[in-house]
């Protein structure tokens, strides 16, 4: 399945992402203002956020026992190992509405998940 690749605003997406906290892979990523037409659809900004920019970083706690303690989203130019919380944007199977499409394992491993704000995390349908 192909998915868009969009851009986002890093003014908006920038206070977004940094109150996002959650264990790995149970709470969907939040959906951010795009920019169409290189204009950010929520505050007119113009500055792009590109989607590959958008990572998971694994926080630890002061005395962790090196679990993750929680999984925050932040801006960093190079990718990591965590994935990709914005891999694109389609609908969702689901209520048809706009959803986040996410590298997480959700079935099997590497497999793509639907992150959408009113279903949750779901997984991708089969392919026809």
């Amino acid at each position: 399945m192909k998915y868009s690749h969009p851009y986002y605003c890093i003014s908006c997406a920038e206070p977004i992402l940094e109150k996002w906290k959650d264990w790995p892979q149970r709470k969907a990523v939040p959906l951010l203002p795009r920019l169409i037409g290189g204009v950010c659809e929520a505050c007119g900004g113009t500055k792009p956020l590109k989607a590959s920019h958008i990572q998971w970083l694994n926080y630890h706690d002061e005395f962790s026992t090196g679990l993750p303690d929680y999984w925050q989203l932040v801006i960093m130019l190079k990718p990591n190992k965590w994935g990709t919380p914005y891999l694109g944007e389609s609908d969702c199977p689901r209520c048809q509405g706009r959803a986040v499409v996410s590298q997480m394992n959700c079935e099997k491993e590497g497999k793509a998940c639907y992150n959408c704000s009113t279903c949750g995390v779901i997984p991708e349908p089969p392919a026809r």
